[in-house]
């Protein structure tokens, strides 16, 4: 081979390797697109659903009777830390100031607002529940808890209208509440999705409806009362106010 074809050649060869370089850091160079990938996540907040304390004795009238305080004075135990239930940033009871004008609602989270430092909405009174339910699910974020105090004959028209269904909780229909139970409320789940590139919040969704017990006896104020075991021994009842939470 002469020495002007090796000349030639190193010159093709180097040429086609500059040609290569410069190809290379064209690509190189050249904006990569960012593909935005859609994440969704779910969000999570629950209702629970409690019926007044007792209220047996009727010399109580429309307030709770000392079994009733008692109860109500046990319900922040709930929310302790070994108990596992996450305490509620919100609560709901009947409008102890509008027909049938009953406390015994109200009443009933008196401790648990006074423990939780938050006040009780009474906005809504008995027949109001589609109302009261619209407000729960419309202004809630992801991790809140709420409670609601109801009449035990209107828990399920509350929770129906929340989207909890008799095959979730026999407890989720009108009137199902047995009459004599006061220590079993019941804990709702719901659902939402997240879509992360439009920031959109799809309605709330119920997932779950389970009922659970206190586990919580307290102490009699009749001897109906004390008959059904509901209760132990008896004790003297005494009225109360929204102001006076007390007993003798």
């Amino acid at each position: 081979m002469s020495a002007d074809s090796r000349t030639s050649c190193v010159t093709t060869r180097t040429a086609v390797l500059v040609a290569w370089v410069a190809v290379f850091l064209l690509v190189a160079a050249a904006p990569v697109p960012v593909v935005m990938m859609k994440t969704t996540r779910a969000t999570t907040m629950s209702v629970f659903l409690f019926r007044h304390g007792e209220c047996y004795q009727p010399a109580c009238g429309t307030h709770l009777c000392t079994s009733g305080i008692s109860r109500a004075r046990f319900l922040p135990s709930l929310f302790a830390n070994t108990r596992r239930l996450k305490p509620p940033c919100k609560l709901y009871a009947i409008n102890p100031g509008k027909p049938p004008f009953m406390a015994r609602e109200y009443e009933t989270f008196i401790p648990l607002a006074i423990a939780r430092n938050i006040s009780i909405n009474t906005s809504f009174a008995r027949g109001d529940e589609q109302t009261l339910a619209n407000a729960i699910l419309g202004d809630l974020d992801a991790g809140a808890v709420v409670a609601v105090s109801w009449r035990h004959t209107m828990i399920g028209a509350v929770a129906t209208a929340l989207g909890c269904t008799a095959n979730m909780s026999s407890r989720c229909v009108a009137g199902s509440w047995p009459n004599l139970d006061f220590d079993t409320f019941v804990h709702m789940t719901f659902q939402r999705n997240y879509n992360g590139t439009s920031h959109h919040h799809s309605s709330w969704k119920i997932v779950n409806a389970s009922t659970v017990h206190m586990g919580f006896t307290p102490v009699c104020d009749t001897p109906n009362e004390l008959s059904h075991g509901g209760c132990t021994e008896l004790r003297r009842c005494k009225n109360i106010t929204q102001q006076h939470f007390a007993f003798d």
